[in-house]
């Protein structure tokens, strides 16, 4: 296999915020756009050629897959009529012409089925969109494509196509019907936010307390106890405490500070990534209590959370 660049221009200087990537040899160009920072698609003119784009929520255990001519104007429906996603990926020629509404077309289709087969993430489509006939050289190009946009997606940090057993991988994939929803219809009384640097003992010590969090409002009852994810070097989930107020944090719609009652627990088997990077919290994550305090990786809190098959 030959070697890939990967060149990707943080506009913020933020990792959390938005994010363009191009792939060396290809005509495909990522970008990773927050909810919040969505006023930036509008200075963006390759946003309104044909695009491939998914859509998901914080949790990032959710995701919607679509197509448009027009990004652009697609986008401003979804602002409006779609609450659950926090977080747009929008995959688009990076020479203006290099995609066309066949191929986005296609795309989709294909980008549906493998997100259902590998099942890391529940599909909101009603349906999966029926593949287009291309002439067979233009499929061939078509799916070309996609294994880089599958290689973009993936490295910016959604796993979307990365299947969960890759021994199994090869083997019959059986899709399963279920209903589709929006909400999220699991038991959780916890949410664990990412942490990096001094963030823990600065803000969650010493504060007695945990921001800028992005919170659905039909979630905030639930929660019980808050947690932290903290990344590398630590990559491990190590301590909790009982929430004591959730209220809205200043000036940034849709998030939230979480305020605890000071009295940290460190847990007995600190939940650990392992050997599997892919699985680190980018954003807040809701579980059972019960569930990480029986768990010692990830992997295995996936599992109970998510009914996941990781190899361990």
């Amino acid at each position: 296999m030959s070697s890939k660049t990967i060149q990707i221009f943080l506009k913020d200087s933020d990792f959390k915020g938005i994010k363009i990537a191009d792939l060396s040899n290809s005509i495909v160009r990522t970008y990773v756009i927050p909810r919040d920072k969505t006023a930036f698609i509008q200075t963006r003119s390759d946003l309104s050629s044909p695009a491939l784009y998914m859509l998901f929520d914080d949790e990032r255990t959710s995701v919607y897959i679509g197509e448009s001519e027009n990004f652009k104007d697609r986008i401003v429906s979804h602002i409006t009529n779609k609450s659950f996603w926090q977080w747009a990926v929008v995959c688009v020629s990076n020479n203006g012409d290099g995609l066309d509404k066949a191929d986005v077309k296609f795309l989709e289709s294909h980008s549906i089925q493998r997100a259902i087969e590998i099942n890391r993430f529940d599909v909101l489509n009603r349906t999966t969109p029926i593949k287009n006939k291309l002439h067979e050289f233009k499929m061939e190009t078509a799916l070309d494509v996609f294994n880089d946009i599958e290689l973009l997606v993936s490295t910016l940090g959604f796993n979307l196509f990365e299947p969960i057993n890759q021994g199994d991988f090869n083997k019959e994939v059986k899709i399963k019907e279920k209903p589709i929803t929006q909400k999220d219809e699991r038991e959780y009384d916890t949410i664990i936010g990412p942490a990096t640097g001094d963030g823990r003992v600065e803000a969650f010590e010493k504060k007695n307390a945990w921001w800028a969090i992005r919170i659905g409002e039909q979630n905030i009852n639930k929660f019980k106890y808050v947690g932290l994810y903290e990344g590398a070097p630590v990559s491990a989930i190590r301590y909790y405490a009982r929430i004591t107020k959730i209220e809205p944090y200043a000036d940034i719609p849709g998030k939230y500070i979480i305020h605890h009652d000071g009295d940290i627990q460190e847990l007995k088997n600190h939940v650990v990534i392992g050997n599997h990077p892919e699985l680190a919290l980018y954003g807040p994550r809701y579980f059972k209590l019960d569930d990480i305090k029986k768990s010692k990786s990830l992997i295995e809190l996936m599992n109970k959370a998510f009914g996941s098959n990781h190899q361990k």
